[in-house]
């Protein structure tokens, strides 16, 4: 069993801390060091900078890239990249809230200095089935004429509305049925959208559900997140996922079910 060696952008973040948690524990899962908030934290050297200059040493004992930061952070990274001579190497972004311009300027990093580079706004393989559950049941119940909403639920504190995994499922299930996805609807229903409903308060980790409303019944599917913990368990497995493909950009979509079933018998191993 190869030990996989991480990087984590947004170390001293909350899912960062998570991160740490579980790689101390892991038998599968090295760290060697973070960055956050502009210092740089070489765990191997002992090392704390107030700069990123020892970043590319560093990324060279590195199998695999974590960022759960924020934008702002994220931004950082990917002035560093842009910058550097980095290539070659596996990148999972978990942080949401990107926008288009830089989910952009990653993939064409991606394509100009050969990184794997997963964009994945929830890192729960939960939530990913979640996704291929309801592209399935849309393609059917699209066909009776079903209303599909998306209702999201979130901390107070959270920075983003829609959140980013609210908005990869309503995309998701929109495409598979040739739809829209709106937020903020003002006035009727039209009949070509899915929307997206954002609810803030309290501590909630995160609730998503995807509703398929017909005249007479109605269904659900729900995802409900109950501790920070799977989402960093579920970045490391699709960590070890990214470093096993080409040089390229994905999504979550790419990951197959049949990779989730390796993914959750590798972790059981």
């Amino acid at each position: 069993m190869s030990i996989k060696r991480v990087w984590i952008n947004g170390l001293s973040g909350r899912m960062g801390l998570e991160l740490q948690t579980l790689i101390a524990s892991s038998e599968r899962w090295d760290l060697v060091g973070g960055t956050s908030i502009g210092e740089l934290v070489d765990r191997e050297f002992n090392i704390t900078e107030t700069n990123w200059k020892r970043l590319p040493e560093c990324l060279n004992r590195t199998d695999v890239l974590i960022d759960f930061s924020a934008p702002a952070g994220n931004a950082e990274l990917l002035k560093f990249f842009q910058e550097s001579n980095v290539k070659d190497k596996a990148v999972l972004i978990g942080t949401t809230g990107l926008d288009a311009d830089q989910r952009g300027a990653w993939k064409k990093l991606a394509k100009e200095r050969n990184i794997r580079l997963l964009l994945a706004p929830n890192t729960s393989l939960g939530v990913l089935l979640t996704l291929k559950v309801s592209q399935q049941l849309a393609g059917v119940l699209n066909k009776f004429d079903f209303d599909i909403e998306v209702v999201e639920s979130h901390h107070r504190a959270k920075i983003d509305a829609p959140s980013g995994t609210a908005k990869f499922l309503a995309e998701g299930v929109a495409r598979s049925v040739d739809k829209q996805t709106i937020y903020g609807r003002t006035g009727k229903r039209q009949p070509n959208e899915v929307g997206i409903a954002s609810l803030r308060g309290g501590s909630v980790f995160g609730e998503h559900e995807i509703r398929f409303l017909g005249d007479n019944e109605e269904l659900v599917v729900s995802h409900r997140a109950l501790s920070r913990t799977l989402f960093a368990q579920g970045a490391l497995m699709l960590a070890g996922w990214i470093v096993t493909r080409s040089p390229g950009h994905y999504g979550l979509e790419d990951v197959s079910i049949e990779d989730m079933l390796k993914l959750l018998q590798e972790k059981g191993a």
